[in-house]
This record gives C-alpha cells, sequence and structure tokens, in this order.
C-alpha cells in the first residue's frame, strides 16, 4: 500500500477562523508534516520557522478543511457519472423522461442497464403530475432493462428490468420496502426502499471508482476535506478501499457501509468487515454501519404514528421491529463501532430512541451514536431530553431547507410538519449538530456546504420563501455544523475541525469572509484553495 505524502507549510497573514474555542482568531499557523504545529502571528511563526514554504494568503479568510458527516459519494457518482440527467428543470414531463432515456438506449450494448436520475417531489414538476410507470418505460426500451429514480428510496422499473429481478405479482415486499400493484394487482413498476433488496446490478468497479475520484474534485473545489461515507452497495464500499489501497484517495473518509446490503452481523463479530479495509493511513476508516429503520419520506415511507393524509391507514415501513434493533443496536455497539440509524418519522424516531437508550453507558466509543435525519421534523421537547439523556448524535440536513422543506410540508399538513429544522432550539438545548448534505445528486450544487450554511442563517427556500425564522441561527453557529460539529459527529474531534496545534493539517483559502454583514455572503462563498496534510489538492484558476 502507498502511503499518503503529508507536507509542510506556512500559512501568513491570514484571517483564520481556527474553530478553536481557545484561541478564535488568528493571522498564521504551521503546518509539519501534515500536522499543525503551532499557531500565532505571522512574524512569530515566520520566526520559528524561517525555512518552511510559505503561503501568504493575503489578507484572505482561512478556515478548517469542511466535513460533510452524512455523505453519499456512491450515489452521487452514479447521478452525475452514470446515470442519465433526468433532473428538473431539464424534464418538464414524463414524454422528456422517456425520450432522454431511449436516447441512452439506442446507444448502448443489447441488454445493458439503463439508469436516470431524476429528483425529490419531482411529480409536483411534471406536466402529468405523477411519476411514470413501468408501461411509461417500456417505451424507451422492450430490450433494456430501465430504471428511473426519483431519490435513493423510490424507483421505477420497466418490464423488462422486473423480469430480469424476478418481480411479479406474487413478490413479497422487503422489509421495510414496498412494492407498488396496480388494480389487478401486477407491479405497476413504482417500488419503495427495496432498490438494494431487490439486487439491481451494481456498475462494474473500476467504472465506480473512477467516478468518485470525480465526486471527490467537486468536493475538494467546495473546501471539503473529509465525509462520514455511506456505501449503500458492496461495490461503494469496494471501491473506497481500491482507491485508499492503491493511494488515490485524496479526501479523509469515515465509511458506514449500510447494513444488510455491505454489512452482515456475522461480518461484525468476525471481524471480516475491518479486514476488508485497507490499513488506516488517514484515508480510509470503518467508522460504524447504517441501519435503515424507516424509508423516506419522498417515498411515503417514513414511518408515522398517524397515517398519511389521503392514504387510508398507510402510515409507512419499518423495517425492524423494536425488539430486532435493539438486538441489532447492541451487536454494532459491542463491536465499537458508531451505529448510523436512519429514523424520519415519528413512531420511527421513538422506536430509534428507544434502542439507543437501552445500551450500556459504560462501552467506550469515539462517539455517540447516530440518528439520521433526527432534527428535520418532529423535534419536541421530550424527545430532544431523550436524545441529550442518551448521547445521541442528531444528524439533520441544513440543506434540504433549500430541497426539501416546501415538499415536507405539502406531504404532512402545516400541523404535522411545523417547526422545520428547529436548529436554533436544538443547540440551545445543548446538541452539537453536525453538517451534512444528505446529496444523492437531486440538484448540482447539493453538495456544496456554503449554500446550506446560509439557508440555516436566513431559513429560506430555493424559492425565497421564509420558513420558522425564529429557528435561525448564526454565521458562526453555521460554520461550526461543518467543523467541529461534524468532525465530532464522525468520531474525529481530536483529528480536525479546527486549527489547532496536533490536529491535521487540513484548511481551506475562501474569496470573501463568511461572517462578514451577519452571513450575507454565506452562499456566495468561493473557495480559492484547498490543502489536506499540508499539500495543496485543489486551486481555483
Amino acid at each position: 500500500m502507498s502511503k499518503q505524502a503529508v507536507g509542510s507549510v506556512l500559512v501568513v497573514d491570514a484571517a483564520v477562523l481556527t474553530m478553536d474555542e481557545a484561541r478564535p482568531r488568528a493571522e498564521a499557523f504551521l503546518v509539519t508534516d501534515g500536522v499543525v504545529s503551532a499557531v500565532g502571528t505571522s512574524a512569530e511563526l515566520r520566526t520559528l520557522a524561517p525555512t518552511t514554504p510559505v503561503l501568504d494568503a493575503g489578507g484572505r479568510t482561512v478556515l478548517p478543511g469542511l466535513t460533510d458527516a452524512h455523505a453519499h459519494l456512491e450515489l452521487l457518482a452514479y447521478a452525475w457519472h452514470i446515470a442519465v440527467d433526468c433532473r428538473s428543470p431539464r424534464v418538464r414531463s414524463i414524454e422528456d423522461i422517456v425520450a432522454l432515456l431511449r436516447e441512452r438506449a439506442d446507444r448502448c450494448a443489447p441488454g445493458e442497464w439503463i439508469l436516470g436520475h431524476g429528483g425529490h417531489f419531482q411529480d409536483a414538476t411534471l406536466a402529468e403530475r405523477r411519476y411514470p410507470d413501468r408501461r411509461d418505460l417500456d417505451r424507451v426500451s422492450l430490450e433494456h432493462p430501465v430504471v428511473f429514480r426519483s431519490s435513493y428510496h423510490s424507483n421505477v422499473f420497466n418490464s423488462k428490468a422486473l423480469e430480469l429481478l424476478g418481480v411479479d405479482r406474487d413478490t413479497p415486499d422487503a422489509p421495510g420496502g414496498r412494492i407498488e400493484h396496480d388494480e389487478h394487482g401486477e407491479p405497476t413498476g413504482r417500488t419503495y426502499d427495496m432498490y438494494g433488496e431487490l439486487g439491481v446490478p451494481e456498475a462494474p468497479l473500476d467504472e465506480l471508482a473512477r467516478a468518485i475520484t470525480a465526486i471527490e474534485d467537486s468536493y475538494l473545489a467546495y473546501g471539503v476535506t473529509a465525509f462520514g461515507d455511506i456505501p449503500l452497495h458492496p461495490n461503494g464500499l469496494a471501491a473506497l478501499a481500491a482507491l485508499a489501497a492503491d493511494g488515490l484517495l485524496r479526501t479523509r473518509v469515515v465509511a458506514y457501509p449500510k447494513h444488510p446490503n455491505v454489512v452482515a452481523p456475522a461480518d461484525l463479530r468476525s471481524g471480516a468487515l475491518v479486514a476488508a479495509l485497507p490499513p488506516d493511513d488517514g484515508r480510509l476508516r470503518l467508522g460504524g454501519v447504517k441501519v435503515f429503520l424507516d424509508g423516506g419520506l419522498t417515498s411515503s415511507a417514513a414511518a408515522l404514528h398517524e397515517p398519511y393524509e389521503g392514504q387510508g391507514t398507510y402510515a409507512g415501513e419499518l423495517a425492524f421491529s423494536p425488539e430486532e434493533l435493539r438486538e441489532l443496536a447492541e451487536q454494532v455497539d459491542a463491536a465499537g463501532l458508531q451505529l448510523s440509524l436512519h429514523a424520519i418519522g415519528d413512531r420511527a424516531l421513538d422506536i430509534a430512541i428507544d434502542a439507543i437508550a437501552s445500551l450500556p453507558r459504560d462501552r467506550v466509543r469515539t462517539a455517540g451514536h447516530r440518528i439520521e435525519h433526527a432534527g428535520n421534523l418532529f423535534m419536541t421537547p421530550e424527545r430532544i431530553a431523550r436524545i441529550l439523556d442518551a448521547e445521541i448524535v442528531a444528524v439533520p440536513q441544513p440543506a434540504f431547507l433549500l430541497t426539501t422543506a416546501a415538499g415536507y410540508r405539502r406531504l404532512l399538513g402545516p400541523e404535522r410538519s411545523a417547526d422545520l429544522m428547529p436548529f436554533r432550539r436544538l443547540l440551545d438545548a445543548g446538541l452539537v449538530l453536525p453538517g451534512n448534505s444528505d446529496a444523492i445528486g437531486i440538484t448540482s450544487g447539493q453538495h456544496n456546504p456554503f449554500p446550506g450554511m446560509r439557508a440555516a442563517v436566513d431559513r429560506r427556500t430555493a424559492e425565497g420563501d421564509l420558513i420558522d425564522p425564529e429557528q435561525a441561527i448564526t454565521p458562526e453557529e453555521a460554520l461550526a455544523m461543518y467543523t467541529t460539529g461534524a468532525a465530532a459527529a464522525i468520531g474525529e474531534a481530536a483529528q480536525r475541525g479546527s486549527i489547532s496545534v496536533g490536529k491535521a493539517g487540513d484548511f481551506i483559502v475562501l474569496d470573501r469572509d463568511p461572517l462578514a454583514d451577519d452571513g450575507a455572503q454565506l452562499a456566495a462563498v468561493r473557495v480559492d484553495e484547498t490543502w489536506i496534510g499540508g499539500r495543496r489538492v485543489f486551486r481555483r484558476d
């Protein structure tokens, strides 16, 4: 295995926002062999390190490298480099989707899978006011298997794909998933939280690895240097491992592979999961295990206490019973790993909190167990208190204020969707919130942290609508979410998140002050340079 190179650099004449409470601001710092070795004034450090290469920041703002605590490098690779782009506003109808996918099918080898990628709640923007079904996609091809994805949770297959996957009227739903049927009992092609469970073929490992490298490039241009990444299929984890083993992984990745698609309980007990990864050289390590307790709100599958409006008694899906989840949580916890538990609906949240609260408190962990999407909805005072008591890391998505908040409100109604993403209340209660995107490619800039920060400050959707302004946080708190907060969530508070002596020499140089004018410039921030381990890995032309 090749070891990642590190470097030494002296940064001077900078407006350093260290994110270190002991010394919030500085004008210079020294990185020696990849690690911050001194923080101070330019004069002090020039004297201390007279021969070290110098980066003169020219008064520009410097931050620690940003962390995306809930990322999907694999899904972005599919969305932007493997799938056909079927997002709005490029498509305005099902006919547009069919036409784009047919163009791809006409160029592909016989029998090759065709994947189209749309966006959350896209049915509201299509002329037909619905998602495509099997018959729509049959017009793309009867020879190629075709699938259209509006989110990871919602996928539509054509007849050929259903045939190859062995799906018919008698195919049972997977736990937590659902196959939609028409009035005659036949599959419509629409499925919810079934993609991995149906065994859809993955992209070849080398193709996926190349695409992930391109995704890294895009993230580095936004100043993101570290991830809590969630591989949802075997090749997603294998591609990261291959890149790390060859010394080609530029960012720092803490992996949370999905159970059971990628991780089986036996893997936890045997150590096979750890053995599948190369030795940790600071670029890839196993952080925990991702478990989906319920489905997504985008697919109306999040598990609720009360039924969805207009859907009779239907109240979402649970992949595990409370007893099964407690057993699985115990296995993950006993292995010394974080549980990364997807729970969106209020019923799922309560079961998730119960499972984590039942675990022994005397085990040593690098960080608390996580509930993904906790903090977006249903944050009653009782739930907040229980999350604090159980030392749970709540992982809401600031960028969802831009992309999905309006859809949540339409789906659940004003009463159940009240207090959307109440970040002010959560921070005041004492929670440490990690910045993250959960980006899967529904918008081109969903993985850019700065618009998400701005949304948390000004509480406006992409359309400019104001949502619960009393829940606004300060620009400083927004920066902390993507630095110290996110680093803590992935168990790396001691290694990164601030420019402090002993931490990794990961930092970014910005084109403007993100705190100026009460954060009004946050969404417009551009990253001029990105450095990891004292080496420059991105510079804007």
